[in-house]
């Protein structure tokens, strides 16, 4: 804050001086015998010969000739004693200089803090470490700063980025209620800003005992459909699903969260705790598998020999043709109840267990091969949650020739 007013000083003084030093400054005349005397003098002497040769031309009066002639003779006089004293004529304006230097700087702090944000001069490390009796004295001037912005808001209600100063500002001084109020004005102002309402969440969090179910959930879920890389809107989110007992979702914003953040930074660290504490829980709560059953549909155009060979497949959701699992069975097992699990798996690094969502195949080979070929039966369904249950596959076409 020190800083700021000293450069705002400094700012201040240079314009005053830009002002002041035309106002100040006395300009001289131009004394006899110098070049500038020299020349004022023959400009008289060629001025007062036009007027003789206009005199003879006639066209000027006997009468209009003397006037002109006496105007010039007291211009000249008027110049020679101007060199006589050394000063010209009004060179200074001392009592506007002193108006300037009296309402300039005044008018500058006012026109700021009308104006401006003095709230966000302010920083914890600016209040005194000595005594108690100071440190209320800095927390009073904060809190007369902070009325200051309220009244100035109330005064001109259309300023979102002050309100949201204002909500940041109570949230500060532990003040939820009026954090609260502020922040649904901002967020009025400003629904499209997705911090404003991951912010204004938190705060409702705060008033309804920590928890985020209910008001504080939906200014969340707004924030991430207009922002999902929204890092509050994340970590609320995950927190949220933590509280209700989602660990899956929980990992799913984490995840998301910890891929925006710095690998070296601390809240990575306490994500990265989070996300294993999680997974933890998560493993320990539940197999790694998918449960369903496959069915023929009579839109896949032919009825398959009971011995073609019926492959179910678990697929990673990005596409890949690489399975996370496979089961081998024969048309004639349908319908076919099934579970894919990592026993399954064709390598031990590519596993559902990696996966949160994956994409599920079924698949009538008349040839037996592990390969999609034309002709084969196929139905296709997903993406599907690691750990559903009860997932239909519904064989329903064929691979194009």
């Amino acid at each position: 804050m020190t800083t700021f007013w000293l450069l705002a000083a400094a700012l201040i003084a240079a314009a005053t001086a830009c002002l002041l030093w035309p106002l100040l400054r006395r300009r001289t005349a131009p004394a006899p015998g110098t070049p500038e005397r020299t020349l004022l003098v023959d400009l008289y002497h060629d001025q007062l010969h036009e007027l003789d040769t206009d005199l003879r031309g006639g066209t000027l009066t006997a009468a209009r000739h003397a006037e002109a002639r006496d105007e010039l003779g007291r211009r000249l006089l008027d110049e020679a004693a101007g060199a006589a004293t050394g000063t010209g004529r009004a060179g200074t304006s001392p009592l506007l200089a002193a108006l300037l230097l009296a309402v300039l700087p005044s008018a500058a702090i006012l026109l700021y803090l009308h104006l401006g944000n003095p709230v966000a001069l302010w920083r914890a490390d600016d209040l005194p470490e000595s005594t108690g009796s100071q440190h209320q004295l800095s927390g009073a001037q904060v809190e007369g700063m902070v009325n200051q912005l309220a009244q100035r808001l109330r005064e001109s209600p259309g300023d979102a980025q002050g309100w949201a100063m204002l909500a940041r500002s109570y949230s500060v001084m532990e003040r939820h209620a009026d954090a609260a109020a502020a922040y649904a004005r901002a967020v009025e102002l400003a629904p499209d800003v997705a911090a404003l309402r991951s912010d204004y969440a938190d705060v409702l969090a705060s008033l309804n005992g920590g928890s985020l179910e209910g008001p504080p959930m939906a200014q969340v879920r707004q924030a991430l459909v207009l922002d999902p890389d929204d890092p509050k809107a994340l970590a609320l989110a995950a927190s949220a699903a933590a509280e209700r007992g989602d660990k899956q979702a929980a990992i799913g914003y984490w995840e998301h969260l910890y891929r925006l953040l710095p690998a070296d930074s601390q809240t990575a660290a306490r994500i990265a705790a989070n996300l294993a504490a999680a997974r933890g829980t998560a493993a320990a709560a539940q197999t790694p598998k998918i449960t369903g059953m496959v069915t023929l549909s009579e839109k896949a155009g032919r009825t398959p020999q009971p011995g073609d060979t019926l492959f179910v497949y678990a697929l990673p959701a990005d596409g890949s043709r690489m399975p996370l699992a496979v089961l081998r069975r024969q048309a004639r097992d349908l319908p076919l109840s099934f579970t894919l699990d990592d026993a399954m798996a064709m390598r031990p690094d590519h596993r559902l267990s990696g996966q949160q969502l994956v994409m599920l195949e079924a698949r009538i080979s008349a040839s037996g091969s592990a390969l999609p070929k034309a002709g084969d039966l196929v139905g296709r369904t997903g993406p599907v949650a690691v750990g559903t249950e009860g997932t239909r596959i519904a064989i329903d076409g064929a691979i194009a020739p």
